[in-house]
């Protein structure tokens, strides 16, 4: 048996210097591993919300400024020949950005 799955079962075969009740033991490691998982899940929900309404904020602020930019770029680029190639320029540079930063938002991936 392993002690990886529920640290305190080392201290609990220490605490009882025998092996306890079957029925005992395994009622209370079944009620302190499903408290566990219960406290991981509401975690991960409450984490999932959080991160949600910071996508939410950010979307919600950013949108503004992206159609700005938009027009920007709309009017460097058909105002004159030099604009075409600095459009160019522009979406290669966001091509670039995107490629460079593709890695770091991979790191939790396998």
């Amino acid at each position: 048996m392993s002690d990886e799955l529920d640290p305190g079962l080392r201290r609990l075969f220490a605490s009882t210097a025998e092996a306890p009740a079957d029925e005992a033991f395994v009622a209370a490691v079944t009620a302190t591993t499903s408290r566990e998982r219960r406290l991981r899940m509401l975690g991960r929900v409450l984490a999932g919300f959080v991160l949600g309404a910071a996508i939410l904020a950010l979307a919600t602020s950013l949108l503004p400024t992206l159609n700005q930019g938009v027009g920007a770029v709309t009017a460097l680029v058909t105002t004159s020949p030099a604009g075409m190639a600095a459009g160019l320029a522009i979406a290669l540079a966001a091509f670039v950005c995107v490629r460079t930063l593709a890695p770091l938002l991979r790191l939790g991936r396998p």
